[in-house]
């Protein structure tokens, strides 16, 4: 996910056409990466392919963003569909676990809920772009990211030591994503305040 200076240096870049770029087809490679994943977990078979793909989904992200920095990829539609890809990922693979009877039912309402609420912020106060990734933020995607992997390596046979670890790693992942998602409607709200205002511009 890009922070606050990627998205400075596409806003830059919004006159050309800058779509076509391999960071966005890593993006859009990591939403066709869910739909296998998540069939082999509510079907519970093919542990060891589920746990392949989802680590190639985890290291995906942090690849496109490697590559948008690296080479000045980095594009308007990559900063909507970076988080998109992220969170809707991560939603449906928890729910897929949750399905499956790998982890808790409260694991994937918390993720799904804080999400859909903070969707609907982001629709609802009619923001130009999503916010920056914060620090925390990042660090709450990779802990729960490495719970997910974690859990889905635990339904190999010889690694299933992993299990318990990635539950654990995953109940701090869910907390911390009510913080951090807190933290986001905050901050949306106080920019939705600041392009209202009189006499100010929104920011673009």
């Amino acid at each position: 996910m890009l922070g606050a200076k990627e998205r400075a240096v596409a806003m830059e870049a919004a006159s050309r056409n800058d779509w076509a770029t391999a960071p966005n087809a890593i993006t859009l490679l990591r939403f066709f990466l869910v739909i296998p994943i998540c069939i082999f977990l509510i079907s519970d078979t093919r542990p060891t392919l589920t746990a392949v793909l989802l680590l190639a989904f985890g290291l995906s992200d942090w690849v496109d963003g490697f590559i948008a920095r690296k080479f000045s990829q980095v594009s308007r539609l990559g900063i909507l569909l970076d988080p998109i890809a992220d969170r809707l990922g991560i939603v449906a693979i928890a729910v897929a676990l949750v399905a499956g009877g790998f982890i808790p039912m409260w694991i994937g309402v918390v993720i799904l809920f804080t999400d859909l609420v903070l969707l609907c912020a982001y629709f609802f106060l009619r923001l130009s772009e999503p916010p920056s990734s914060t620090l925390l933020g990042k660090f709450r995607t990779a802990l729960i990211m490495l719970g997910l992997a974690f859990v889905a390596a635990g339904r190999i046979d010889q690694l299933s030591l992993f299990y318990v670890p990635g539950i654990y790693i995953l109940y701090a992942g869910a907390l911390l994503h009510i913080v951090v998602g807190f933290g986001y409607l905050r901050y949306m709200r106080s920019e939705a305040r600041t392009a209202n205002r009189p006499g100010e511009e929104t920011k673009p």
